[in-house]
């Protein structure tokens, strides 16, 4: 059967068991907080719920123009080896945010810190009026550990789980080809923040008055895939089932190194009669072309 088929509900063939019901998370608690979870050595996620009573709160206090004329901003706190009290922070930095968003990633210049990020408004003359704080993270150093006193195995399926809280998908991927992705991720990452001086600037070697040239360029892609079904439908990719939005949509990054990848989606009935299958077949080369 080739991949585009779609047969009938009548076809003779054994049919699925449905996939089980694992349920949904609820998209709000009714209560304002933010959390924030490491991903790499240097990138963080956030996620976080403001509810209408503190939004109503904050325009009471400050004006119901305040978010309209204000800058909805992430402030990311350096905050290693002290207790912060709100302003006692090694450094901080803003970065722009969509409050409606309810979750960012965030990249920070130097791995192995204790990171902690408000959410929050600047106003027009630089006062910053903080709604909410996260958790502190220590991101790991992003190197080999010293420490050679004890051995460690690696659980398949624990691994598998943490690749997945990254944020992009190895549906499919023995251990050996998830390992070189995520090196050749690290890689991009090390080169990129190599090159930054400190906190959102970046310099580029070589520049005006400089005797060496340093130009410099890093790129690299990942695969988004996304799909509609009926709303009840049960959906794999790759053989994982995956949840769908109340409309039947859904949407997968996926970590896209060189070489090919197939994506097998299929789709069945809640009622597990009817079956619809549809491949995905995508292949990447790169080319590192530099001219000396």
């Amino acid at each position: 059967m080739s991949s585009s088929e779609m047969p009938s509900s009548h076809s003779k063939r054994e049919r699925p068991a449905p996939l089980p019901d694992t349920g949904s998370l609820p998209d709000s608690y009714g209560v304002t907080e933010a959390y924030l979870l490491p991903r790499d050595p240097l990138w963080m996620f956030i996620y976080w719920e403001i509810t209408e009573n503190s939004i109503g709160a904050i325009k009471k206090e400050h004006g119901a123009d305040i978010f309209s004329k204000c800058k909805s901003v992430i402030r990311i706190h350096d905050v290693s080896d002290i207790e912060f009290n709100g302003a006692n922070s090694h450094r901080h930095v803003d970065v722009p945010a969509v409050f409606e968003a309810k979750s960012w990633y965030i990249n920070v210049p130097e791995p192995g810190r204790c990171y902690l990020c408000e959410l929050g408004l600047v106003t027009p003359d630089g006062k910053f009026i903080a709604i909410c704080r996260t958790n502190t993270l220590k991101l790991p150093t992003g190197k080999v550990s010293d420490v050679t006193d004890e051995k460690w195995m690696t659980v398949q399926g624990d691994f598998e789980k943490l690749l997945a809280l990254s944020g992009v998908e190895y549906v499919g991927r023995g251990s050996g080809e998830m390992a070189r992705v995520l090196a050749q991720r690290w890689e991009m990452l090390r080169t990129v923040f190599s090159r930054s001086a400190s906190w959102g600037l970046t310099s580029l070697p070589g520049g005006r008055g400089g005797k060496e040239r340093g130009f410099w360029l890093v790129a690299d892609c990942e695969l988004i895939l996304y799909g509609a079904t009926e709303p009840d439908a049960k959906v794999t990719v790759a053989g994982r089932g995956i949840k769908l939005n109340p409309d039947g949509t859904f949407t997968m990054r996926f970590a896209f190194p060189d070489g090919k990848l197939d994506l097998p989606v299929e789709a069945y009935s809640n009622d597990g009669v009817d079956r619809r299958k549809i491949t995905i077949t995508a292949t990447r080369a790169t080319n590192n072309d530099e001219n000396r």
